[in-house]
């Protein structure tokens, strides 16, 4: 039996408006009654993902920027978190300014900028978090953080990987949850870690774990897990990994799992 449901925000559980339908929301309250537990696994900021755990109830802590930091949606403490160093943050900084490259970090539930950009206002988050301009990355003084992000056009992210990649090594972890995007966190994060880490403090086995995901930054996890499924809009490398590969879309694709795998319950 499966005890755990871990889920993707962007282009999996939400829709394209970035909301959650309230069928989609009543099916996963039907899975608490049950005594299953369901949390969020996403690149996403603290700030952000909070606000749908709210939405949908959920008490288990909350996987977010890509594995980087779990916390609990009520508290302030973080159950883990892992950061990129100032040094290493500095190594990216060097590399992006080389070459043109927009990027920004988070701090303290914030997301940390040069100046406020066309890219900064394409990030999700931006809706749910509040923004630091601090000027000049080079000059400003840098504290750790548990992501950094770069925003580039689609055609380009394949070479900006591979500099990144050649620049900085093993030391970060690279991935990406949309064509233009890449996320970088500290060595040895993701979200598979995380949910692996969680899920032996909840005293549940892999095996008994159902991860969902579209993109590239659920590769792992989906692999990971007992059953791990790939959205009906997922990327092509998601769904040559998957288990289950889901005929809806987004939130109906979450409709669709839980009637499948847990109406039995």
């Amino acid at each position: 039996m499966y005890k755990l449901l871990a889920l993707d925000l962007d282009d999996t559980l939400l829709s394209e408006d970035l909301t959650i339908p309230q069928k989609t929301v009543d099916k996963i309250s039907t899975l608490h009654q049950k005594g299953i537990g369901v949390t969020l696994a996403t690149g996403r900021m603290f700030t952000s993902a909070r606000i749908y755990a709210l939405q949908l109830g959920l008490t288990l802590p909350l996987v977010t920027y890509n594995g980087a930091v779990v916390r609990a949606a009520a508290s302030d403490i973080a159950f883990f978190a892992h950061l990129i160093e100032p040094s290493q943050i500095r190594m990216v900084i060097a590399c992006c300014k080389e070459h043109h490259w927009y990027m920004q970090l988070y701090n303290e539930d914030r997301i940390v900028v040069e100046n406020i950009t066309a890219e900064t206002r394409i990030d999700p988050d931006l809706k749910n978090a509040s923004t630091l301009a601090v000027g000049d990355f080079l000059t400003a003084d840098i504290k750790p953080s548990p992501k950094i992000m770069i925003v580039e056009k689609p055609e380009n992210i394949g070479s900006v990987y591979d500099i990144l990649r050649h620049t900085i090594g093993d030391a970060l972890y690279i991935t990406g949850s949309k064509p233009y995007l890449l996320e970088l966190m500290p060595q040895n994060v993701s979200k598979a870690k995380a949910l692996a880490e969680l899920s032996e403090k909840l005293g549940i086995n892999r095996s008994e774990v159902i991860t969902v995901g579209d993109s590239s930054n659920d590769l792992e996890m989906v692999k990971w897990a007992g059953l791990g499924i790939a959205v009906g809009n997922a990327s092509k490398n998601l769904k040559e990994a998957a288990d289950y590969i889901t005929t809806s879309n987004r939130s109906q694709a979450i409709d669709e799992i839980i009637d499948k795998y847990f109406n039995h319950i």
